[in-house]
């Protein structure tokens, strides 16, 4: 479903994240790169977004310019931080400020809730399409 014909923001938001993950892996952009993802609610300068991963799927070194939230919905990943490789699987959450969240990568199919409050002028823009990853319902679909 096109963000164009769902609301990104209200008062109050309920998100069936089981049924957002399965329109996702049916998209082309999932089927063509083993990535999606889906922007659920926006305001001010927070974001929801949901990103599905297929197996082996890696996004590469990203900057974050705000704190972040990573939490697995399904599937499992692995990180780097400070030199060190780290795993987070299902139902676990990764809290990190701004910096680089190097190479995650699904180690299976995967789902990833990413939250993002962002500081400073990271969204001075708040046009149509803006946002985080500069691509619009396809979060973190590319390598910085």
């Amino acid at each position: 479903m096109s963000s164009i014909n769902r609301p990104l923001a209200g008062p109050m938001m309920t998100f069936d994240l089981r049924e957002q993950i399965r329109e996702m892996r049916e998209e082309e952009a999932y089927q063509r790169s083993g990535r999606a993802g889906r922007t659920l609610a926006k305001s001010g300068r927070f974001r929801l977004i949901l990103t599905a991963m297929a197996e082996g799927n890696e996004i590469g070194t990203h900057q974050a310019d705000s704190p972040m939230t990573l939490q697995v919905v399904e599937g499992h990943i692995r990180y780097r931080a400070d030199d060190q490789e780290h795993e987070l699987g299902e139902g676990q959450l990764l809290f990190f400020g701004p910096g680089d969240a190097h190479d995650i990568r699904a180690t299976r199919q995967t789902a990833l809730l990413i939250t993002i409050s962002a500081v400073g002028d990271d969204y001075l823009s708040e046009g149509p399409g803006d946002h985080p990853s500069g691509e619009e319902g396809n979060a973190a679909s590319r390598d910085s």
